[in-house]
């Protein structure tokens, strides 16, 4: 089994520090263990991917893993830029198991992809059968303000790296920290809770989705276990995953019920996952004619001055 490790922030920030933490519990496990700095990496903007980047590197390499543990500073509520970047870059359709699991399928079949599905994956090689093992993931958020409120949208914004390769996630946690250059390591509490985590993800590398168990705390959403909630008109949904459910107010708390059929929206279930399959093919077959596109944007075109920064 080999577990990968996603290092977000400083070289010996604190972020990296309770990463080696759990790496290193799970190489007791008898895990071979190795890690990625995301400052390490080149990465450009999709309007630019031609020039090449780093990130179909690091896709290859989470796709030889069995897990990874991603651990991220919080910048402004939520998890760096730069690793939103890598998931855009690296990961969608060509990534997404059910959309490899119907390509491969055809193929074997003998079957052609239909020209909208090529499109939608983006694939010019043939759809890669790594995608469809099992994986295990371990999430940790660090970050410096003692207010809870001020990292809320790290952790869930590290699960769009889960839910396209369908991994399970095993455990996560959200810690402050003294501040300092690596200060994490003066809360013994904090690298204990990594070490936790670290092996949690090792000892259920290899299992089935619906066998690995979540050892982290129980958290509101019963899908993906974090507390952030969207209200729509007597409906709730979580914000994380799409879990939906209804809230109600008991006692003067607001409580959120979850139904098991509400719980099948999440995008961390197969079945989210194929009803998204489904509406991008449906919504590729109705895309419109690309002369009718140009005819229309013609007005568009130079309707605004655009302003580049100058280039050497």
């Amino acid at each position: 089994m080999r577990l990968l490790g996603l290092a977000c922030g400083q070289e010996d920030g604190s972020a990296e520090v309770l990463l080696k933490a759990a790496l290193t519990a799970a190489a007791r496990e008898g895990t071979a263990v190795e890690m990625v700095r995301l400052t390490d990496l080149s990465l450009v903007t999709a309007a630019t991917a031609d020039t090449g980047d780093d990130a179909a590197w690091f896709c290859d390499r989470l796709l030889d893993a069995d897990g990874v543990i991603v651990s991220s500073p919080t910048y402004t509520r939520s998890a760096p830029g730069a690793l939103k970047l890598l998931i855009d870059r690296a990961f969608g359709p060509r990534t997404d198991v059910v959309f490899v699991r119907e390509a491969l399928a055809r193929r074997e079949d003998g079957r052609t992809e239909q020209q909208e599905t090529r499109g939608i994956l983006g694939l010019h090689t043939a759809p890669d059968p790594r995608v469809l093992k099992p994986r295990v993931a371990g999430f940790i958020a660090v970050g410096g303000c003692p207010s809870p409120h001020w990292r809320t949208l790290t952790l869930p914004t590290l699960h769009a790296l889960a839910f396209p390769l369908h991994m399970a996630v095993a455990d996560q946690m959200e810690v402050p920290t003294p501040g300092g250059l690596g200060g994490i390591v003066t809360d013994p509490a904090a690298v204990l809770r990594a070490e936790r985590l670290g092996g949690a993800v090792a000892r259920q590398l290899g299992l089935p989705h619906d066998e690995v168990r979540f050892l982290g705390e129980p958290g509101t959403c019963p899908m993906c276990h974090l507390d952030l909630i969207v209200l729509r008109g007597d409906r709730a949904e979580c914000g994380t995953c799409g879990a939906a459910g209804r809230f109600f107010v008991e006692d003067g708390d607001v409580r959120v019920d979850f139904s098991p059929s509400g719980t099948s929206s999440s995008v961390h279930t197969l079945t989210e996952l194929e009803e998204h399959h489904r509406e991008l093919l449906s919504a590729a077959s109705l895309e419109p004619d690309p002369q009718e596109i140009d005819k229309h944007a013609a007005a568009f075109r130079d309707s605004v001055p655009v302003l580049r920064p100058p280039r050497p």
